[in-house]
């Protein structure tokens, strides 16, 4: 090893006695904190205008504008000026053959220069970490788990870059040649991941051997064992193709010999880095003070209870406008959206199935007008590039599954054993569903007896779930396509008409939305036994409906008002209603008290105030309140049977319609707080909490320590560097 570090120091001593070292020192602090500084800054005058952040740590330095995505785009043209003449200068003026000739080890030679390369990396890790501690002078209880690993990332991908420049050095004596040569070999393994990605048999090779993507996880906090033995793989691999073509300039081998060296090594990486890639041998650390890369406490649980492997089949409709996020060249990539439940899932099976069928696509069905959906899918597939035999007409494909429930959307199947449940994709920005909803999906396959069943009375004119109108509460019931609907948080729904059937036995909250007509007798009794048995209840009244709601309002010793409330307003009708959280929703959920700390308001359309007149019998507790602190909407509470019974009572059905989920202006928190409501009744078990970490970090900047920034990065730190290149150059020069 003393070699190999007296072969380092001297070529540390010869790269900076070229100016192109100090050049790189001197360029690299300004070009990556440019835009850094700016953004910063940004932000920090947007948190002063009253604007507020979260993860300011991963915004700062980890989202697609920050800090570190910045610098590895930089490193990309940076490290093939630094490696082009590691052996291309020897090759060039034959000081290579003395090297060779001499007692010396090529491994020493090597591992030697590349040592070299290292510490020059640590240099810029330095400027990397300087920007860091300056960022933490800015955001308060900075992530300092998530820059430790981005910094860990950006260094290995130095290293990496550096093994693959000296390799190319080696293959040439010009120093140009050598540098463009690095920039084409890093081109082609950004790109390689996307080649042959509809080949099943090849995709997880191409998508292995593809550098990008491999710093990402490391940018946002996320260590892989995959990740590091990559770029281990990539390091290894070019120091040891560089050192077996030195060595072969050394010794005369036959060719057959250098073949099988080389084959082996290319085989002992393939197999190696295959193993590796296998979510047996994959571990991971989350870096990130807010863990956001670990699944929650109760998904950990769900999958700690199965005792049989979970198979994810994605049923992709090419004729679907949302076709392209199961393309064949996407399944590595969304197969790696999956990475937090694999880590605790090695043995999850996934597959993709094509196939075509009636689709709302008005676009893709405009383009083609009257054609049949049989011929449609034949230009689609030419058009993507699909082997039109492997898609799958709608006849096989209704032997599979039964998609047309589905709409025939893009949607994901969970299989455990012989249950089955869908997880769709949503409408919104994200699209994908996040662990809350994948979790509620799984637990209906794994512990179908826990799911909740909410039953909604039909028969007397109740708010519809099934229809679409602005009236009607399909969005947040039954909406396929909606996130927050209760069948994708993890409910069961069911209707009950109480004049013909009774209500189910695993009935977990009954909802009574704003009937038009009386209940009958019938209807009456079964709902006085069932508030009897201590179950839970959802009532919503409407103006001018009390009187319907009578018998059930003077069990729950509540009167509701007969007019619905006006308050004038500048810019709303008078029956408009922005309702503010009451001062006791604490009592519900630490989440609705956030809500209030936000300054949450619901919004209703024609509401009567609610008064609640008994004494011990319930627990009361106001929920929504007008300006003037009139109740719309209240939670009652009592034990029972062993059991909390728990009752809500609303003074409008609006808040929970279509209309109104649907509202753009004014913002609204309609939809959070409806969830609330339901996690309320169902003791907190659905929708399913994730447990998260709320980040603590807050950015707090100023125009003058931005200035002091700059100051220091732009002109302290480049101005230091080249004085002292300068003098040490001059120093060099004379002697």
């Amino acid at each position: 090893m003393r070699i190999v570090f007296r072969i380092a120091r001297q070529e540390l001593s010869l790269l900076f006695h070229s100016p192109v070292a100090w050049l790189i020192l001197i360029v690299f602090p300004i070009q990556v904190g440019i835009d850094f500084v700016y953004y910063l800054q940004m932000i920090g005058r947007a948190q002063r205008m009253g604007h507020h952040f979260t993860d300011v740590t991963f915004m700062i330095f980890a989202s697609k504008e920050g800090f570190f995505p910045g610098v590895k785009s930089t490193l990309y043209f940076y490290i093939p000026l630094l490696t082009m003449g590691l052996i291309s200068r020897e090759t060039h003026s034959g000081s290579i053959k003395l090297l060779l000739s001499s007692p010396i080890k090529v491994r020493d030679i090597v591992l030697g220069k590349y040592l070299a390369m290292m510490g020059y990396g640590a240099l810029l890790l330095v400027i990397i970490s300087l920007y860091c501690i300056a960022g933490a002078f800015f955001v308060a209880h900075i992530d300092w788990g998530l820059l430790t690993s981005g910094a860990l990332g950006l260094y290995l991908l130095i290293c990496a870059y550096a093994a693959i420049g000296i390799f190319m050095s080696s293959l040439t004596t010009y120093q140009v040649v050598a540098a463009i040569s690095t920039l084409a070999i890093l081109a082609v393994l950004n790109f390689i991941g996307s080649l042959l990605q509809g080949n099943d048999a090849i995709r997880h090779i191409t998508y292995f051997m593809s550098i990008a993507g491999r710093t990402e996880q490391l940018i946002y906090g996320l260590i892989s064992t995959e990740d590091l033995y990559y770029f281990f793989l990539v390091i290894g691999f070019f120091l040891a193709v560089t050192g077996m073509r030195l060595q072969d300039q050394r010794e005369a081998k036959p060719a057959y010999i250098r073949v099988i060296r080389y084959t082996g090594l290319v085989a002992f990486c393939f197999l190696t880095g295959y193993l590796s890639s296998r979510p047996f041998f994959t571990g991971y650390l989350d870096m990130t003070a807010t863990k956001t890369h670990t699944l929650g406490q109760q998904s950990r649980e769900l999958i700690k209870s199965m005792d049989q492997p979970l198979k994810i089949t994605t049923y992709v409709n090419i004729l679907d406008n949302n076709y392209y996020l199961g393309a064949p060249e996407k399944k590595s990539a969304d197969e790696r959206l999956l990475t937090p439940y694999r880590r605790f899932m090695p043995n999850l099976q996934m597959n993709y199935v094509y196939y075509y069928d009636f689709a709302y696509n008005k676009e893709l069905y405009k383009n083609y007008p009257g054609e049949s959906d049989a011929a449609i899918a034949k230009k689609v597939a030419d058009i993507q590039d699909i082997s039109f035999s492997k898609v799958l007409s709608p006849a096989q494909i209704k032997k599979m599954a039964d998609l047309k429930p589905e709409e025939n959307r893009l949607v994901r199947q969970l299989q455990y054993g012989d249950k089955k449940t869908f997880l769709r994709y949503y409408d919104d920005v994200m699209i994908y569903p996040s662990e809350k909803e994948f979790t509620a999906a799984l637990k209906r396959v794994v512990t179908p007896v826990a799911i909740p069943l909410i039953t909604f009375l039909t028969g007397n004119g109740e708010r519809s779930i099934t229809k679409a109108g602005d009236a009607d509460f399909r969005k947040f019931v039954n909406e396929l396509s909606f996130r927050g609907a209760l069948i994708n948080q993890g409910f069961n729904v069911d209707t009950v008409n109480l004049n013909q059937q009774d209500i189910p036995a695993s009935t977990a909250v009954l909802v009574i939305a704003a009937p038009k007509s009386p209940l009958t007798a019938i209807a009456q009794e079964k709902l006085r036994q069932y508030m009897a048995s201590g179950r839970n209840l959802f009532l919503i009244t409407e103006p001018g409906s009390s009187a319907t709601f009578q018998p059930l309002l003077q069990q729950l010793n509540i009167q509701a008002g007969e007019a619905p409330i006006q308050i004038e307003s500048r810019d709303y009708a008078p029956d408009f209603i922005l309702a503010s959280l009451s001062d006791q929703v604490n009592l519900l959920s630490p989440q609705l008290t956030a809500y209030k700390a936000d300054s949450a308001i619901v919004s209703l359309t024609g509401a009567v105030n609610l008064s609640y007149t008994g004494r011990q019998q319930f627990h009361a507790i106001p929920l929504l309140v007008t300006p003037n602190n009139q109740v719309l909407a209240m939670a009652l509470e009592r034990k029972m049977q062993n059991k909390t019974q728990r009752i809500i009572v609303a003074g409008d059905a609006d808040f929970m319609s279509t209309g109104e989920l649907s509202r753009r202006q004014p913002s609204t928190w309609n939809q959070a707080f409806i969830t609330e409501l339901f996690r309320w009744f169902t003791y907190g078990d659905f929708p399913v909490n994730t447990g998260s970490i709320p980040s603590r970090d807050t950015i707090d900047t100023d125009d003058t320590g931005i200035l002091y920034m700059r100051s220091f990065f732009f002109g302290v730190l480049p101005a230091s560097l080249l004085t002292f290149a300068t003098v040490l150059l001059i120093f060099r020069k004379r002697r």
